[in-house]
């Protein structure tokens, strides 16, 4: 009885030690698959990547929205380091780094090339320094691996790099594809992160109750699993009400949301499970902040331009690891700094933003002589 029980154990460790010596004989280390939520990687061996499915050389499969984040193991120097550099907001040398490692020899290229293609619009997106080119990369990406696994983060991209262009009509449509397939193959997040940006995109187009009426959808959602999108519908919310001019209503449901967010952002920080709520946070502050901005354009009260100085300062202090929304928070609260005639600190926070971001839209909305005020 004792033998029959461990033999499934040998198979299981001859089966590990297989996909060990593949990997290594590949590449001299394995793949390791971080599925969502795991503590620990999956070691195996990806020979193929698409939607349907991630095959490994052990015959297991995953469902590639079900993985958080892949580690290669013949992942090229040129491609980690495009994503750090990405990562840390240096778009520009970002994108070489994905160029670069598109030409190298010897590498899978069923995952290097659409990995890079999507970072590399993604790059072109978040810095806004060429909408068209992130509007053709990713439409390249899409049209070339049309089951890849980022086929659902190629669409959400796509349709913000439309969004950004003001091109609502082709944005909505890309939010819709991806609702549409999301709903189709019970990938719930997805069709909620859908639904969130099609309310943004109605947002934008000033459908202001057809917007409210899309970012329920979210809103409604269970809290204890999508808490996050649940908290940025709401900031699109709130952001509806400040675009109607009811500042105080958006403002208050800003500050409610931030009460909420705070024990969650603690558990995160204490516990190391992510940071998916501090960026949240991280939104829900400049999102307060915006609200203040406009509301000071009306009044030109200062102590409306000191709260939303306050708001932007959260995230500037205490968020700086998310280079998108620090770079917003940098920008906006010099913009605060300069209304309360303190210019000194406005020229730090703009040094600050130009040595840290300096690909980022935040940075170019600077002119030549503010530049060299800066410097």
């Amino acid at each position: 009885m004792r033998a029959d029980r461990s033999r499934p154990l040998r198979w299981v460790l001859a089966g590990a030690l297989a996909l060990w010596a593949v990997a290594s004989a590949r590449a001299g280390a394995p793949d390791r698959i971080w599925p969502r939520g795991a503590k620990n990687p999956i070691v195996a061996t990806i020979v193929e990547e698409t939607i349907d499915g991630i095959k490994t050389a052990g015959g297991a499969g995953f469902s590639p929205v079900a993985i958080e984040k892949i580690e290669y193991g013949d992942a090229p120097a040129a491609f980690r380091e495009g994503v750090t550099h990405y990562e840390s907001g240096r778009y520009e040398d970002a994108v070489k780094y994905f160029e670069s490692a598109m030409r190298l020899p010897n590498v899978r290229k069923f995952w290097l090339r659409p990995a890079c293609l999507y970072y590399m619009g993604l790059c072109y997106l978040e810095s806004r320094s060429d909408l068209a080119k992130a509007e053709k990369t990713l439409t390249d990406l899409l049209a070339e691996y049309p089951k890849t696994r980022w086929l659902p983060d190629a669409l959400l991209a796509l349709g913000r790099a439309y969004l950004a262009a003001k091109n609502y009509q082709k944005a909505y449509a890309q939010f819709d594809k991806l609702a549409k397939l999301a709903t189709a193959r019970s990938w719930e997040r997805w069709a909620l992160r859908a639904y969130l940006w099609e309310g943004r995109c109605l947002l934008e187009e000033k459908n202001y109750d057809k917007a409210l009426a899309t970012l329920r959808k979210v809103t409604t959602a269970d809290p204890t699993r999508y808490g996050d999108l649940v908290i940025q519908a709401k900031t699109a919310e709130a952001t509806v009400y400040v675009r109607k001019g009811d500042y105080k209503k958006g403002a208050d449901l800003l500050r409610k949301l931030i009460r909420e967010i705070g024990p969650k952002v603690a558990k995160e920080i204490n516990d190391g499970s992510g940071n998916r709520m501090q960026r949240t946070e991280a939104q829900c502050y400049n999102a307060l902040g915006q609200c203040y901005l406009k509301q000071a354009a009306k009044t030109n009260n200062p102590d409306d331009y000191r709260e939303a100085l306050l708001a932007f300062l959260w995230t500037v202090v205490l968020h700086s690891q998310f280079p998108t929304e620090h770079a917003e928070a940098l920008y906006y609260a010099a913009e605060c700094f300069k209304k309360l005639k303190e210019n000194s600190r406005a020229t730090e926070l703009l040094n600050e933003l130009l040595e840290r971001y300096p690909d980022s839209s935040f940075a170019r909305k600077l002119q030549p002589a503010k530049k060299e005020s800066a410097k």
